[in-house]
């Protein structure tokens, strides 16, 4: 599963990274050649291997389109537009996302969830694609903040996850913890 980058912060990302190798090639899924670069994102103290793939120029192709989320005859196109995707699945890592989630508050040896934990599990779920809608960002937000004790990370979630008025600063929120310890 994919997740679309907001066009600022790709934009942001792709100026402040310029060492960042970009490579190219065919994409299947978008039926166009593509630019793509690799890093790494450390999840619950593990690394993992994310692909950012980039359009290279416009393609009038209902597949291109479709994975980048242009509109047709490439309407919306930017150069920034970046999906961001894990570069194999989680299983093939010998994980599943129960067991990384889980056994993240078994290894905290009093079972708490803190912040950085928090953090974690929206980087997990937006890399993974499973967090792409506010309604899904709204109630993992909302499940959190019903099921943590701890008055300083419900002030935190409710603070720091809280809609913003502008779709675009919303869209930023989701896509910061993407990229927030690179």
């Amino acid at each position: 599963m994919i997740s679309t980058v907001n066009d600022d912060i790709a934009k942001k990302f792709v100026e402040d990274y310029p060492e960042i190798t970009w490579t190219f090639g065919y994409n299947t899924h978008a039926r166009a050649n593509i630019q793509t670069a690799k890093i790494n994102v450390s999840i619950f103290n593990k690394i993992f291997t994310v692909l950012l793939e980039r359009p290279m120029y416009p393609v009038e192709r209902s597949e291109f389109e479709c994975y980048f989320g242009f509109g047709g005859h490439c309407e919306g196109y930017t150069p920034y537009r970046m999906i961001v995707r894990f570069a194999t699945t989680i299983e093939e890592h010998g994980f599943d996302y129960r067991t990384l989630l889980e056994g993240n508050i078994k290894e905290n040896s009093d079972n708490t969830v803190n912040i950085p934990h928090i953090q974690d599990v929206f980087k997990l779920l937006v890399i993974g694609g499973y967090v792409k809608y506010w309604k899904a960002w709204d109630e993992l937000t909302q499940w959190f903040i019903e099921n943590i004790d701890d008055d300083h990370i419900r002030t935190w979630l409710q603070k720091e996850l809280q809609r913003e008025k502008s779709e675009t600063k919303y869209l930023s929120t989701i896509n910061k913890y993407v990229f927030e310890s690179f």
